[in-house]
C-alpha cells in the first residue's frame, strides 16, 4: 500500500527541519529546488509552523507574473515584510514588527543588546544602519518611515555619522537578502527559513527574463553562503515538473544544470540540491529523519559537508579535500612572487563543474594568509555594470574581503577606522600624506579631507568619497570613471598603510556572462574597457585573475582585437585603460587550466568526502562504497558529480539506519 499522504508530508517537514538546523548549527546557508505536481499549500504551511515552533523565522513568497528572480528585489522585499517568527502574529508580520517586539521585548537595555547581536551575526551595512536607529528612536514613526523608504527602494537621508544608505534595488537585492538573514538572527531567531513557491513559472517568462530568472537562481546556489553571505538560511524553491521537464527548465541553463540536476532526485534527503517531495507510487518507506541539531564544535566540517552535498566546494581550506591543490599552490607561489615586483595577470580555465570555483577559493585564502585583500567583480547578471567603473565600485567594496580578523569588508573597516579616535588620527595623516605626494589616488585624498582642518578630520567627506554611494547613479563619462578609479587607489593605499595590506588579489568571476543572449558588442566593449583597467597592469603590485571556460576565452581571444580596437578610438579612454596591454595579455596568456581529475584522482576525492561526512554524522557502514565509487568515477565525470552523489548516497545510508 502506498504511504499515506500525511505521513509523507511529515516527512518532508522532518526532513527539510533537519538541513535548517544544520545550517543553524554552522551558521551557513543552502538553496535548494524541490519538485511537485500537487499543490504545495499544506506543505509549505506545515514547513513554516515546524520552523518558527523550533525557534526560526519563516517568511514565504509567490513567484509569478508580478514577482519573478528577475526582479530579485521585489523578492526580497515580500520576504522582509512578510518574515515572521513566534514573537510575531501572521497580523502583525515582517521586519518592523521584529525590531519592535525586540525593543519591547529588551527595554532600556534595547541598543546596547542589538548591537552585541549585530555584531555577534555579523550584520552590518544599510539594514544594520536602519535597525540600529529603528531600536534607539522613542517610537519608531520616524524609523520606520525610514525602513519602509529603503525597502520600497527610495532614498532616505542618512545620519550624520552613517555611510550612505544605497535603497533595496535589483543590484543591491543579493546583499539585502543576506543582510536579512543576518539581521533575523540578530533579532533572536535561530535562523531563517525562506520559502519562493510556483517557480515553474520562470518556464513561461521571456526569453531575456527568463534567462535572468535562471541566472540569478545560479547566483543565489553558488553564493549563498559566500563572503558576507547569509546566515543560517535555507531557501527552497517550490515549482511543479515543468520547471525540470519542460524546453526551457532548469536544463537549459547550463552553469544551472551542472549545480542542480542529478539522477538521484528520487530520493529526498535533507540537503538534496533538487529533489521530487511528491509521495512515491510504491510502498518505498521513507527516511526515518528525526530532526537533531549537529554539535556545533564540527562547524566547520559540516560546513564543507553541506557545499559538498550541494556540489559546491568548501569555502574554507579543508584539510580532508586536497586532490589537486598541490599543483595549484605551486602556480599560486609564482603569482604571488611575480605581482611584488609589478602587477601580474593570470587565466583560469576551465569547463563548468571541473573546479574553477574551488581553485578561486583556495587562491583567496592564499591571499588572505599572505596579508593581500580579495577584491571579487563577479559579471553577475543582476549586475550589469562591469564597464562602469562608478557604479560597480561599490559593490566590489561590498564584496571584498580583508586579512584581518573577522575577514572584515572594506566597509566595515572605514566604520572601525571612524570609530576609534587613534585610528581616525592615522586616518587624516595618511589621507593628507597621500594628498600631498601626488599620485593616483591624490584627487580622491583631497576629496576625503573637504572639511577637514589640522588635526580633525571631517567625517562627512570621508564617508562620501569612502563609501563610493555617490557615484553609482552617476553615468559613464570619462571624469567619473576617472574618479572610481582614483578612489579604489586610494582605498588601497590606505589598507597599505593603516592596516599593513599588501597588494590586493583581484579576482575576475563569471566572465562567460558577457557572452550569454542578450548581451550586445556595445556592452561587451564597454566591459573591455573596465577589463583594460583591472588587467592591464594599473593596480600597483594585484594579482589579476579571469575566471572563464575555454569557450569564452576563445571568443573573448577571437572578437578581443576589434572591439580594443573600437575602444582605443575613443577620445573617453583613460591612459589607465590600457587596451594595448590587455591585448597583449588576452593573446599571450598561458591559461591556468584546471585539469579534470583521473579515475585515481576522483576516487580518492570521494573517499576523503566519506571520511569528512563520517566526522559530522557518525560512522555508518557501508560494505559497498568501493564499488559505489568505481561506477561513479567512470566516464569522466566533474568532481562536482562525483561529490554530490557521494554525499547522497551516504545521507541516505545515514538516516535509513
Amino acid at each position: 500500500m502506498p504511504i499515506d499522504p500525511r505521513e509523507w508530508r511529515e516527512h518532508v517537514v522532518s526532513t527539510e527541519l533537519q538541513a535548517l538546523l544544520d545550517v543553524a548549527a554552522c551558521e551557513s546557508a543552502t538553496v535548494s529546488v524541490r519538485i511537485s505536481a500537487s499543490p504545495t499549500a499544506a506543505l509549505v504551511t506545515a514547513m513554516g509552523r515546524a520552523a518558527i515552533e523550533a525557534g526560526f523565522a519563516f517568511a514565504s513568497v509567490s513567484l509569478g507574473e508580478e514577482r519573478s528572480l528577475h526582479g530579485l528585489d521585489d523578492v526580497v522585499r515580500a520576504l522582509a515584510n512578510g518574515v515572521r517568527t513566534d514573537a510575531v502574529s501572521e497580523r502583525r508580520s515582517g521586519i518592523a514588527a521584529m525590531l519592535d517586539a525586540f525593543a519591547q521585548k529588551n527595554g532600556k537595555r534595547a541598543s546596547e543588546r542589538f548591537e552585541e547581536r549585530a555584531d555577534e551575526a555579523g550584520l552590518s551595512g544599510d539594514l544594520r544602519a536602519l535597525a540600529r536607529g529603528f531600536v534607539a528612536s522613542a517610537t519608531g514613526r520616524t524609523e520606520a518611515r525610514r525602513l519602509k523608504l529603503w525597502l520600497g527602494g527610495e532614498e532616505s537621508a542618512p545620519r550624520s555619522d552613517e555611510i550612505s544608505l544605497r535603497p533595496l534595488t535589483v543590484g543591491t537585492a543579493k546583499t539585502a537578502l543576506a543582510q536579512l538573514s543576518r539581521l533575523v538572527v540578530a533579532l533572536g531567531a535561530k535562523g531563517s527559513l525562506f520559502v519562493l513557491t510556483d517557480a515553474e513559472s520562470i518556464v513561461d517568462l521571456p526569453t531575456a527574463r527568463r534567462d535572468v530568472a535562471l541566472t540569478v537562481l545560479r547566483e543565489l546556489v553558488d553564493n549563498a553562503d559566500g563572503h558576507r553571505g547569509m546566515m543560517a538560511s535555507r531557501l527552497i524553491v517550490f515549482g511543479a515538473p515543468g520547471l525540470v521537464l519542460r524546453k526551457h527548465a532548469l536544463g537549459s541553463h547550463e552553469a544551472l544544470a551542472t549545480r542542480l540536476l542529478s539522477a538521484d532526485a528520487d530520493v529526498l534527503t535533507p540537503h538534496a540540491a533538487l529533489s521530487y517531495v511528491d509521495p512515491p507510487d510504491d510502498e518505498t518507506e521513507p527516511l526515518a529523519i528525526t530532526p537533531t541539531a549537529p554539535e556545533p564544535r564540527r562547524a566547520n566540517a559540516l560546513r564543507s559537508m553541506l557545499r559538498l552535498a550541494q556540489g559546491l566546494p568548501p569555502l574554507e581550506a579543508t584539510p580532508e579535500l586536497t586532490v589537486g591543490l598541490v599543483a595549484v599552490d605551486h602556480r599560486i607561489d609564482a603569482l604571488f612572487e611575480t605581482a611584488q615586483s609589478g602587477s601580474v595577470f593570470a587565466v583560469l580555465s576551465g569547463e563548468y563543474g571541473a573546479g574553477k570555483t574551488h581553485h578561486l577559493l583556495h587562491l583567496e585564502a592564499r591571499a588572505l594568509a599572505a596579508k593581500r585583500p580579495v577584491l571579487r567583480l563577479s559579471v553577475e547578471r543582476l549586475d550589469e555594470d562591469l564597464g562602469n567603473p562608478q557604479r560597480h565600485l561599490r559593490r566590489l567594496l561590498e564584496s571584498s574581503v580583508l586579512p584581518l580578523k573577522g575577514r572584515p569588508g572594506p566597509l566595515d573597516r572605514l566604520d572601525a577606522w571612524l570609530a576609534s579616535p587613534t585610528m581616525e588620527k592615522k586616518l587624516l595623516s595618511a589621507l593628507e600624506a597621500i594628498r600631498d605626494r601626488g599620485g593616483e589616488a591624490a584627487a580622491a585624498a583631497e576629496r576625503a579631507l573637504r572639511g577637514s582642518s589640522p588635526g580633525e578630520l571631517a567625517h562627512e567627506g570621508v564617508l562620501e568619497t569612502l563609501s563610493a554611494i555617490d557615484l553609482v547613479d552617476k553615468p559613464s563619462g570619462a571624469s567619473y570613471r576617472k574618479d572610481a578609479y582614483a578612489r579604489l587607489h586610494l582605498w588601497l593605499e590606505l589598507l597599505s598603510k593603516l592596516d599593513g595590506c599588501a597588494g590586493p588579489v583581484v579576482l575576475l568571476d563569471e566572465a562567460e556572462n558577457l557572452y550569454r543572449p542578450g548581451v550586445s558588442r556595445p556592452e561587451r566593449r564597454t566591459a573591455l574597457r573596465s577589463l583594460a583597467f583591472y588587467c592591464g597592469g594599473s593596480l600597483a603590485e594585484a594579482c589579476v585573475v579571469l575566471a572563464v571556460t575555454p569557450d569564452t576565452l576563445t571568443a573573448l581571444r577571437d572578437e578581443a582585437g576589434e572591439l580594443l580596437d573600437e575602444i582605443e578610438e575613443q577620445r573617453t579612454l583613460l591612459p589607465s585603460e590600457d587596451v594595448a596591454m590587455l591585448r597583449r595579455r588576452l593573446v599571450r596568456a598561458k591559461p591556468l587550466e584546471v585539469q579534470r581529475l583521473t579515475k585515481v584522482d576522483l576516487a580518492a576525492l570521494a573517499e576523503q568526502a566519506r571520511k569528512l561526512y563520517v566526522s559530522v554524522r557518525g560512522r555508518t557502514p557501508d560494505p559497498d562504497f568501493e564499488s559505489f565509487v568505481k561506477k561513479e568515477v567512470t566516464g569522466a565525470p566533474s568532481p562536482r558529480a562525483v561529490l554530490r552523489r557521494t554525499m547522497a548516497r551516504l545521507e541516505r545510508l545515514h538516516f535509513a539506519s
